[in-house]
């Protein structure tokens, strides 16, 4: 009687540690990948959110041009009010959570938010369109 005789296989440690550097580098890449689509997210949801704001103080400004005057103090109150708006105390911050500046320029009413500048400076090949309609 031939007997046969088992290798058993098991895995060593450095073929564990190669596994887990792979997993880990993959892991980083995709969390890396996905910060920068929430950031664009962001820079989306601000850009949409001045020119929603800038029409709907003009559109309040428009039926009454005393507003004008003070509006950099009481924007927030107008977009509460707005029926125009939905959700106004998501409209009220940027994508970054923080208050737009709303000021008067020559009689342009003007929003902005300083999170979205510096995002746009730092990633200027996504935003070349916008370089000829800065303000």
């Amino acid at each position: 009687m031939h007997r046969t005789v088992r290798k058993k296989n098991y895995i060593t440690l450095i073929e564990m540690m190669i596994v887990m550097f792979l997993i880990a580098l993959i892991t980083g890449v995709i969390a890396y990948n996905y910060r920068g689509s929430l950031d664009e997210g962001k820079a989306f949801k601000t850009k949409a959110g001045t020119e929603k704001l800038e029409t709907i103080l003009n559109l309040k400004v428009s039926e009454n041009p005393s507003l004008l005057d003070d509006i950099e103090s009481s924007w927030r109150d107008i977009v509460r009010n707005s029926p125009l708006v939905q959700n106004p105390d998501a409209l009220i911050k940027d994508g970054w959570g923080r208050d737009y500046q709303v000021t008067v320029e020559n009689g342009v009413i003007r929003a902005r938010s300083e999170a979205y500048e510096n995002y746009a400076r730092t990633h200027q090949t996504m935003f070349s369109q916008d370089q000829g309609q800065q303000r």
